[in-house]
């Protein structure tokens, strides 16, 4: 079985500028989403690119932070982060009008269904932050209705299961803007305070139908990536993860994200850039023991 995925390289039309934030809205206890707006537009965002953001004026923290764009218009995007270090939590603490330093869309951006690819089942797993890339993913592909099924026909696009996993139910965020687009979360939670107690991987095959063309779209901590890849394989499921690697630049020139790769298995292996070549990458030709 060819278990590659259809990868998109997009030229690199990157806005680098000053834009200001218009809202920063906490979500749940750690949880918060940003909205940055300029007067200029944009360009074209893929679902599963990201943006780098670095507070102006200031050597601490010297460099940018990489947050996935959770939505996009002209000028205006939308992004959900996590406080976990100096940066973000510094980003919380900032009102409406501040000015941030952006440079965007970068990376390469999930591989998108149509009806020439057959596939019939995308099944999404995310967890902590992982849901953020996968909002404009779903817009793209047309949400769902109450049937759980697309228009009919020659424009029938693959159906969506979305598997998100938190820790707990207090750290589960942006739910309900999936089921505006009518897809219910199938939800796991360690502590089993909401949906299934245990990893979020373990519902991978409650929602996998046999014989239906399914491909796994994946973003989240690398333990649930890797988990989520062995299923995939056992399963013969093409496999696209989002790695979460750090970056400093975003723009491929200090290869500090490189990952162990492969091209083919005739190949010896090679180190792509995160920043460049992914973040999304073919699971299936990238190193899990390293």
């Amino acid at each position: 079985m060819n278990t590659s995925a259809p990868f998109c390289h997009p030229p690199r039309d990157i806005w680098h500028g000053l834009a200001i934030i218009r809202q920063n809205d906490r979500l749940t206890e750690d949880t918060w989403k940003l909205s940055i707006q300029t007067a200029e537009q944009f360009p074209t965002v893929r679902a599963g690119q990201f943006a780098m953001l670095r507070l102006p004026n200031t050597a601490d923290p010297l460099l940018g932070r990489p947050l996935a764009i959770y939505q996009a218009e002209q000028n205006r995007i939308e992004a959900v982060y996590l406080t976990v270090g100096k940066m973000t939590h510094r980003l919380a603490e900032l009102p409406p009008n501040t000015p941030l330093e952006l440079w965007m869309p970068l990376g390469n951006g999930f591989p998108e269904t149509s009806p020439a690819t057959g596939t019939q089942h995308t099944i999404i797993v995310a967890g902590g932050i992982g849901q953020t890339p996968f909002l404009m993913y779903c817009q793209n592909q047309g949400g769902q209705n109450q049937g759980g099924q697309h228009q009919e026909g020659q424009n029938r696009r693959a159906r969506i299961s979305l598997l998100y996993g938190a820790r707990t139910q207090s750290r589960i965020a942006c739910m309900d803007d999936f089921r505006r687009l009518g897809i219910e979360p199938r939800i796991a939670t360690d502590d089993g305070s909401e949906g299934r107690r245990g990893r979020v991987t373990d519902l991978i095959e409650r929602v996998y139908q046999p014989g239906e063309a399914t491909q796994l779209l994946c973003c989240g901590p690398l333990p649930m990536l890797h988990s989520a890849f062995l299923t995939a394989q056992r399963l013969g499921l093409p496999c696209s993860v989002s790695l979460e690697t750090p970056m400093s630049c975003g723009l491929g020139i200090c290869f500090g994200c490189v990952v162990p790769y492969w091209e083919d298995a005739n190949s010896d292996w090679d180190y792509r850039r995160t920043c460049i070549d992914g973040p999304v990458f073919d699971a299936y030709k990238l190193r899990w023991d390293a």
